[in-house]
């Protein structure tokens, strides 16, 4: 008698154990789920992040342009087209280099006059200001190019 009474605890407990991994394996799935969708958050902050690294190299390559090959170098900022062009000028403006934006960064406004940055033969900007832009998500991206030096500082909000 005393064995039948152990027979149906030892299936009431193996009842309970298996409930417990039924909800384990669902919850690890769910987990593992996940994971791809925060990690296609991140390689989208990974590209604008990358892009805007990118436009801050390429507006201080126009700087260090400028004053090694003593010629005068613009940024030309393109609000409408989200883009962005590099010239040099010589005789007559020659495009360097010509980038849009394809990650979902977005070109807001510009404090900057005629939104083009000049960079003279001592790499000084003739202009400087900020540039503001704003991510896929909405948060709030400015760049600043300091009088004098022309320093490029990128600021997230």
């Amino acid at each position: 008698m005393n064995g039948g009474i152990r027979e149906k605890k030892m299936l009431e407990d193996s009842k309970g154990v298996t409930l417990i991994e039924l909800i384990l394996i669902i919850s690890l799935l769910s987990i593992l789920l996940a994971i791809p969708i925060i990690r296609g958050n991140n390689i989208l902050n990974y590209k604008e992040r990358k892009e805007l690294r990118e436009f801050k190299n390429d507006i201080n390559y126009a700087r260090n342009r400028a004053v090694v090959e003593s010629k005068l170098y613009s940024v030309d900022i393109r609000l409408n087209s989200n883009t962005y062009l590099i010239y040099k000028y010589s005789n007559f403006p020659e495009t360097i280099k010509k980038k849009e934006f394809t990650s979902g960064i977005k070109f807001k406004s510009t404090n900057i006059k005629n939104n083009e940055l000049v960079f003279n033969y001592s790499g000084a900007p003739k202009d400087s200001g900020t540039i503001y832009l704003e991510s896929r998500k909405g948060k709030k991206i400015s760049i600043t190019v300091t009088p004098a030096t022309g320093k490029v500082n990128i600021y997230f909000h």
